[in-house]
């Protein structure tokens, strides 16, 4: 019988539900899982901007559900711990995070969850699978960067050098949707200095969320994962919000990248974490504008910070004109990002899983 793997991931930004996508491929191909994924808010847009929903693989988290994923033979779950209900489910679940330098130990307290899932994967980044030791989390596997392997694009030498993707990710936060009515606004202002610039400009982000959308002349794609990496090939430089996925595809496919300020908290440690070991002037720029937060404050209270010094940039006409400067002469200095080889974080832990499964058929068979 085939095994049956629900593979979820929290509302966060686009980030957890590429990771889920590139796990949950990577068990499809590799080793002939069925597998479903589940998701909500930006998440579910992910799913369904690859075609998974809403008549394939993919749904909402049921609401009514208590037990839910119970009932599956394993599960795959992205940064999303509220989902691991039991001490059941928490046996069955492989857990996979992609943040592990960001967390303290208020974030993984004795009866966490977390301390109790059948195993755990952390995505190498930034010391993270060391700041988890510290935290006393059990049996930590640390993976390298995780993207989807199957069909990516390779770095194509005859790409359009005159083109620019600006990606903005899915905009989910923990701190709602004003933290994207704080942020596009922004966004509007520094894409007027980027169009000074000798690129053509292609924005890059989801589908209008509460009615959300970028006022702008630049056109605005909403593309699935393999468009976008194909964009990325294709295109001379990237302008993205820091977060972690989109650093790690655009070092896959060896292109320049220039960051846009933070969305939330995580992307603003990922700028520190930058700044200390890239030579654009842009990282230490924008990490400064944070330095105010308190990262001793809960993640909504960070992610609230970030919010309003996001408005505050946006009605800052002196910023926009500084960023303009330091992200066009970044984009001309053309540093590809050095972050997650060998690429390959999916493929482990689908075949982590898979093994897993596949022990304990033998067990009952036996």
């Amino acid at each position: 019988m085939t095994a049956r793997v629900a593979v979820l991931a929290t509302a966060f930004g686009f980030g957890p539900a590429a990771k889920a996508w590139s796990v949950g491929r990577a068990l499809t191909a590799g080793h002939g899982v069925d597998v479903r994924y589940f998701g909500s808010g930006c998440a579910l847009d992910f799913f369904a901007a690859q075609g998974l929903c809403p008549d394939g693989p993919a749904g909402p988290v049921p609401e009514h559900d208590p037990e839910f994923p119970a009932g599956y033979d394993a599960v795959v779950n992205v940064l999303a711990p509220e989902l691991i209900p039991s001490p059941e489910v928490a046996a069955l679940t492989h857990y996979v995070d992609s943040l592990g330098f960001l967390w303290q130990p208020a974030d993984v307290p004795p009866d966490s969850p977390l301390r109790r899932v059948r195993a755990y994967y952390a995505q190498d980044l930034f010391g993270s699978a060391e700041n988890l030791a510290r935290l006393g989390m059990p049996d930590v596997t640390p993976v390298s960067g995780i993207v989807a392997e199957t069909g990516v694009p390779p770095a194509r030498p005859g790409r359009d050098g005159s083109r620019a993707v600006v990606h903005l990710g899915g905009l989910g936060n923990p701190a709602g949707t004003g933290s994207a009515r704080a942020y596009l606004p922004l966004v509007e202002r520094l894409l007027v200095e980027l169009r000074e610039g000798p690129h053509a400009l292609t924005v890059a982000m989801n589908r209008a969320i509460d009615g959300l959308s970028l006022t702008t002349d630049v056109p605005v794609e909403h593309l699935s994962g393999a468009d976008f990496r194909t964009a990325v090939a294709d295109c001379a430089v990237v302008f993205s919000s820091p977060g972690l996925t989109t650093l790690v595809e655009t070092s896959q496919a060896g292109r320049a990248y220039v960051p846009l300020p933070p969305q939330n908290w995580s992307q603003v440690v990922i700028s520190e974490r930058m700044a200390a070991r890239s030579g654009l002037e842009i990282w230490p720029f924008l990490s400064a504008r944070y330095r105010r937060i308190d990262e001793r404050a809960d993640e909504m209270g960070k992610a609230a910070e970030v919010r309003e010094i996001n408005r505050d940039l946006a009605a800052d006409p002196d910023f926009a004109a500084e960023y303009g400067v330091l992200a066009l002469r970044a984009a001309e200095a053309a540093e590809a990002p050095a972050v997650g080889a060998p690429f390959t974080g999916a493929r482990e832990i689908a075949a982590a899983v898979a093994a897993d499964l596949g022990a304990r058929d033998d067990l009952l068979r036996g």
